[in-house]
């Protein structure tokens, strides 16, 4: 019993120490900036910027993946960080490893922030396999989600594995796949500038269920990338699933800015003008999914068919299209995008595709002159005022082009 009672406090000593030796090394490579801003002006930042709070998403235990036994996670937090951790131990009960992570606290609810959401609920990988896995056959959606891993979570870009998927049969001709292997590398080390060491020991990967044995000439097939981190994947599918379920009740603007990311990585175009088929399809594996991407559209105004048992819903009729065009929901994907614009010349002409091709020189989003005029006012009338502040004044404007405004005014006009 007395021999028992000591391993027992051993154990908690050893665990207080890793403890102790982690958060110094958390603390002594904190970055300078974070310890010497002022909390009052933190705070500031973080209402006008409109953060969304992690800690919302981190489960009570981690779970591992292959016995699923669970653990608890223990959390320490202040204004900047979450510092998560949790232990695993051997059938004696004596620690085995201590699992340590440092997360931001905030994400910024911006544009970026809710189209890469909906990239992510659209291509992101959902079972429970301690990765965070992202796959797109476009190199500038890949790196929109890199990115904003890099920006918002501090997940670096080296951190990534990544591997090529095409959709042919493994070539038999050993010239031709040496051919296409060569071509795809080359084309996505350059566009997603990945380091080749960072690229799993079988890079390319080909697909058995298909019909396809030569690959087209435009096509380099999707990048798969993963990092392998259980803890920060639960957390950030716990995110991707509780935001997107919450999506109908946020602001116009916001499921806007969602659904591009949808339309990105689920949508497709059907133009067929001798059948008369005009028509853009969301697909979604489950009906919850598809009720969720139902209602967001609703909220918009735009109607989508849902059918009985089927995976795709239809977006189809002219003004439905032309809602699509004006909200730029397409805009995210370039190839979609091209396809979709096409899809519209083929319709007979109509008024509002016509003044939409005469305003293709001016730019969608300028801001107005009279909000630029009260930027220069403001910023001559208090000189000292922070971006930010006379962002908030203003409305509707953001800190850097506050920020370009009064370059400008240095300059001179």
């Amino acid at each position: 019993m007395i021999l028992e009672k000591q391993e027992a406090n051993v154990r908690k000593a050893i665990v207080r120490f890793s403890r102790v030796v982690t958060l110094f090394f958390i603390f002594s490579n904190m970055p300078k900036v974070y310890k010497e801003k002022n909390l009052l002006e933190y705070m500031n930042y973080k209402i006008r910027n409109k953060k969304i709070d992690l800690l919302k998403f981190v489960p009570v235990y981690s779970v591992n993946v292959r016995n699923k036994k669970e653990y608890i996670v223990e959390i320490i937090k202040d204004d900047y960080y979450l510092t998560l951790s949790y232990d695993t131990f051997l059938n004696n009960k004596i620690l085995h490893k201590r699992y340590v992570i440092l997360i931001p606290r905030f994400i910024k609810a911006n544009q970026e922030t809710f189209e890469v959401l909906g990239l992510l609920k659209a291509e992101m990988g959902k079972k429970h396999d301690g990765k965070i896995v992202f796959c797109n056959h476009e190199y500038r959606l890949v790196n929109k989600v890199i990115q904003w891993f890099d920006n918002q979570v501090n997940l670096l870009k080296n951190r990534w594995k990544w591997y090529i998927k095409l959709n042919i049969n493994e070539p038999i001709d050993k010239e031709y796949k040496k051919e296409i292997e060569n071509k795809v590398m080359n084309y996505w080390i350059k566009k997603s500038n990945l380091s080749l060491e960072r690229a799993y020991p079988k890079k390319i990967s080909y697909i058995k269920n298909t019909k396809n044995k030569n690959l087209k000439f435009y096509d380099y097939g999707s990048l798969i990338i993963e990092c392998k981190c259980n803890l920060l994947s639960q957390i950030i599918k716990r995110y991707v699933e509780d935001m997107s379920n919450l999506m109908p009740l946020l602001e116009k603007e916001k499921i806007k800015w969602f659904m591009k990311g949808i339309f990105a990585g689920e949508g497709c175009i059907e133009s067929n003008k001798r059948y008369g088929h005009f028509r853009v399809h969301l697909t979604a594996n489950n009906k919850k999914e598809r009720d969720l991407y139902q209602k967001c559209l609703f909220e918009l105004g735009i109607k989508i068919v849902q059918y009985e048992d089927y995976e795709e819903m239809i977006i189809s009729r002219r003004e439905n299209h032309i809602k699509l065009l004006k909200e730029r929901l397409i805009t995210l994907s370039y190839k979609k995008y091209s396809k979709f614009l096409n899809m519209l010349k083929k319709y007979d002409s109509f008024p509002e595709f016509e003044e939409w091709r005469n305003n293709l020189q001016k730019p969608w989003n300028k801001i107005p002159e009279e909000k630029i005029d009260k930027i220069v006012d403001l910023h001559k009338n208090n000189p000292n005022w922070p971006s930010w502040k006379i962002a908030e004044k203003v409305g509707g404007v953001s800190d850097i082009k506050v920020c370009r405004v009064r370059n400008e005014i240095t300059k001179g006009f």
